[in-house]
């Protein structure tokens, strides 16, 4: 991702203290934390990993997490980093066309780069690409003005288990139930009592059905997306279901022992593919299970979790095979 950004400093004169970037990429260079240091950037991000990578090199009144809100952009310019979710990165426009007249938008030509113009047409007067490099471009959108913006309004639901679960823009899914978390919700034995951890939570389905089948689990979610975290808060609420909700790299600012953790980890990380979340969590997890503790995750049945989880665990079994997924549940870490 660092390439997006060495295409914004080549355009230095976007670069000042009246500048937001707004977006999601935690890997940079020297050269651009230098900038944003010293031009006073202000660094706006839903993503928990990019706010931490930037946490302890610049101040922190420069990081911004969150869900973006009219008030944060206001009088300033805009650069957006284009997000892969074509409807979500729509839906930031429109966000950026409450306040602004114009804004720049950079992405990998790979990543939606090279037809930012036409997916930005709707909503601009015009369209004009600045700049290419390093396989990245670099556009300026005139916008069409936007006088109303909610993020509520523009969430989209999914019913499981007789309720509704509201997803915001961004979040995985969004609108509907994936069919890996299908499978896993279909055949995973309900926990009657004990500490449960929904780690990647998205929408909060996960946790937040098991805790309407046994109101006596102690449940936490965490997420890295702010996104997703919101819509977990709304669902929870919406349906009276108390449980704890908290950002977090995998397991990284996780206290105490679960007597299950659950997951459905993310294996994309933008276009590319990363399994470091799931490598991760298999090394981790002895730190945060009890005793007895399971973790339970659901994988594409073509990837080798199993495996990995051999080298972490005692005892791992694949439960369930069903429409391209695997349930697999490990226990009694090294």
């Amino acid at each position: 991702m660092s390439a997006v950004y060495d295409l914004l400093l080549r355009h230095i004169d976007l670069l000042t203290p009246k500048t937001t970037v707004l977006g999601s990429a935690k890997d940079f260079s020297g050269e651009w934390l230098s900038v944003v240091k010293k031009n006073e950037l202000q660094i706006n991000t839903w993503d928990w990993l990019t706010a931490q990578a930037y946490q302890g090199h610049i101040d922190n009144k420069l990081i911004t997490f969150g869900l973006p809100t009219t008030d944060q952009l206001q009088d300033r310019t805009v650069i957006l980093l284009w997000p892969k979710a074509k409807p979500f990165a729509q839906a930031l426009i429109q966000l950026i066309a409450t306040t602004a007249k114009r804004c720049y938008v950079v992405a990998a030509n790979d990543a939606g780069g090279k037809s930012i113009g036409s997916a930005c047409k709707e909503f601009s007067s015009s369209t004009t690409k600045l700049d290419s490099a390093r396989h990245c471009s670099l556009w300026s959108i005139d916008l069409t003005p936007v006088t109303k913006f909610n993020w509520l309004a523009m969430g989209r639901s999914f019913k499981w288990d007789a309720a509704d679960y509201l997803t915001l823009p961004g979040v995985f899914s969004h609108g509907s139930l994936d069919s890996g978390t299908s499978v896993l919700l279909e055949h995973l034995p309900a926990p009657a009592h004990g500490r449960l951890l929904d780690l990647g939570c998205g929408s909060g389905v996960i946790g937040l059905s098991l805790k309407k089948r046994s109101p006596s689990l102690e449940v936490v979610l965490t997420d890295v997306d702010a996104f997703a975290l919101r819509s977990a808060q709304l669902n929870s609420m919406r349906l009276a279901l108390p449980v704890e909700i908290l950002h977090s790299d995998g397991l990284t600012s996780i206290d105490g022992r679960f007597d299950f953790i659950i997951t459905n980890p993310p294996f994309h990380q933008g276009k590319n593919t990363d399994y470091q979340f799931a490598q991760n969590l298999f090394k981790q997890a002895k730190q945060h299970l009890v005793k007895d503790g399971q973790l339970w995750l659901i994988a594409n049945r073509h990837l080798g979790y199993e495996e990995w989880a051999q080298e972490a665990f005692d005892h791992v079994e694949v439960m369930v095979q069903e429409k391209g997924f695997k349930l697999i549940c490990a226990q009694e870490p090294r």
